[in-house]
């Protein structure tokens, strides 16, 4: 779960690079064209699933962590530094 998590954040630095490239292509253009605004558009859509999905991954692992708290195990303490 933690390695799925960690891929998903690094696609979505991936993601906003892109986006960082297809910003300045469409403010450099006199008239920028159609598709490459919709390039962006689709890039950003994908951009926020993935973070509120990766949003939500990291909560749920927050409140298991919680419940376990109760227990002070080497293995709480290492799922704990990797979130």
């Amino acid at each position: 779960q933690i390695e799925e998590t960690r891929q998903n954040i690094d696609k979505i630095s991936e993601n906003v690079e892109e986006a960082k490239k297809l910003y300045s292509i469409i403010l450099s253009a006199p008239i920028p064209e159609q598709k490459t605004k919709d390039e962006l558009e689709q890039l950003t859509a994908e951009i926020k699933k993935m973070a509120n999905s990766v949003r939500n991954k990291l909560k749920s692992m927050e409140r298991n962590i919680e419940q376990d708290e109760a227990r002070s195990s080497a293995d709480l303490r290492i799922r704990k530094s990797q979130v």
